[in-house]
């Protein structure tokens, strides 16, 4: 009898263990197309035969196909894909700013203001011609002062983007310290390692993440590879100051020092404000590239009309004004004086050569103009401003070149991770086969056990009636 009984446990045990087997390939048919999932598997090991017992758990060992290191590639993937993406985002509203074609802007200004002196010059005293100069020289101003404008807005738009985006890693890291105090508690679950999975990815679009996995299974999360934001169930928030220095702009409230730069969406929005945008309008002590041409350009105009005359022999004026106080504000500040009139400009020169259009030839030549005297950085105000157009078309060449690049990237990664932790419905349903015939067999072994020991205990009640 000993042996019917022991032969009866092992059988029903391994019916436990198959049903527990086919459970967990059932749950993986289920998430199959359950985004961040990674199959579980089921290793049955060999069932002791003695009888003398064990939990199923003893029998069979359930593992998953979760990979850290293919995590950690499409993490990184996917801050370098958002970063590159962002930045030619913002870099195509940057660069539409610098028409090169003389058609809009400040190009086209500069040489309206060429074209309106260079007229003036064949024929100084006439007063429409004056009146046009002057109103050429006004949308110069203008036209600085639109560009300084919208990038302005731009700033301020990028300033609210670091804002919602610092938030949207803060909620991100909540959902992953909940998922870690879960999983303290119960246990990891392949439920709670989809949605962490998950979490993380979309936390590493918004910002470069460093994660570390404990033997519990919660993690550890920082920010650019320094500013805490979760550590197991502790909870760390990041706020974001835009306008502070580069290195200080983003800090946690766990302390500690805050990388210089970073990367995903969070990083190329402060790359944008502190670099591109940054160094048109001056940062850091810089003036900026378009307020050194706006103040080079309006000061060597006012330079040129100062040191001339009129036709009636006065002294000219300057027709240009800007803050001389904050380099930084001249392109903004940039105006025309409403009080020059067009009879006041100046536009014989005086001395040796003295001509009656001295000065108009020589604002005629200026936006154009590599003599030394007209020239801004080593370069003609023209040639400044192409300068500064190609390094920004440059830039958004160089994101858009990018940005299809790592999405590539990252599309790779994320076909890869699938591949390795995702669920083969081919394997599975051989699997579950495997499985059910296994389980149909003890099922079988059970009932014959069951009813030879049924009559066993028949034959022995029967025995003892007898006697």
């Amino acid at each position: 009898m000993g042996s019917l009984f022991s032969s009866l446990q092992t059988a029903s045990t391994a019916l436990d263990v198959f049903s527990r087997a086919l459970g967990t390939d059932q749950t993986n048919v289920a998430n199959a197309s359950t985004p961040g999932y990674a199959a579980q598997q089921s290793t049955i090991l060999p069932i002791d035969l003695s009888g003398d017992g064990g939990s199923v758990s003893d029998f069979i060992s359930l593992s998953s196909n979760a990979n850290s290191f293919a995590d950690a590639t499409v993490q990184a993937a996917s801050s370098q894909s958002s970063a590159s993406q962002t930045s030619a985002q913002q870099l195509t509203s940057v660069n539409q700013l610098f028409d090169i074609t003389g058609t809009t802007g400040i190009l086209a200004a500069l040489q309206q203001f060429s074209s309106a002196f260079s007229s003036l010059s064949v024929t100084p005293g006439d007063s429409t011609l004056q009146a046009n100069a002057l109103t050429a020289a006004g949308n110069v101003a203008s036209a600085f002062q639109s560009v300084t404008a919208s990038l302005d807005t731009q700033q301020n738009q990028i300033d609210s983007n670091i804002q919602s985006t610092t938030a949207q890693i803060n909620n991100l890291a909540a959902n992953i310290q909940q998922l870690n105090v879960q999983t303290e508690a119960g246990g990891s679950n392949p439920s709670n390692d989809a949605n962490l999975r998950n979490d993380l990815d979309q936390l590493s679009s918004l910002v470069d993440i460093t994660v570390t996995k404990s033997s519990d299974g919660s993690v550890s999360v920082l920010a650019g590879g320094q500013l805490p934001l979760v550590d197991g169930n502790q909870l760390y928030t990041i706020t974001a100051n835009p306008g502070a220095s580069p290195g200080s702009q983003i800090s946690s409230s766990a302390g500690g020092n805050s990388p210089v730069a970073f990367s995903g969406q969070l990083g190329a929005l402060l790359e944008t404000r502190n670099t591109v945008i940054g160094g048109l309008l001056g940062a850091n002590g810089e003036p900026g590239t378009l307020n050194t041409l706006a103040s080079g350009f309006a000061s060597r105009v006012n330079s040129l009309l100062t040191s001339g005359v009129t036709a009636s022999g006065a002294a000219g004026v300057p027709i240009f004004s800007f803050d001389t106080s904050d380099p930084t504000n001249a392109a903004r500040s940039l105006t025309l004086n409403s009080s020059v009139t067009p009879g006041q400009l100046a536009l014989a020169s005086t001395g040796t050569s003295a001509q009656s259009n001295g000065i108009a030839n020589a604002l005629a030549a200026l936006p154009s103009s590599t003599a030394a005297a007209d020239e801004i950085g080593g370069l003609s105000p023209e040639g400044l401003f192409g300068s500064l157009a190609s390094s920004v078309g440059q830039q958004l060449s160089d994101a858009q070149t990018a940005s299809t690049s790592d999405q590539t990237t990252l599309t790779n990664a994320q076909t890869n991770r699938q591949q390795q932790i995702g669920v083969s419905l081919n394997q599975e349903a051989a699997n579950i086969t495997t499985y059910q015939r296994a389980y149909g067999a003890n099922a079988q072994i059970v009932s014959v056990l069951s009813q030879l020991t049924s009559d066993a205990l028949n034959m022995i009640s029967g025995s003892s009636g007898t006697l």
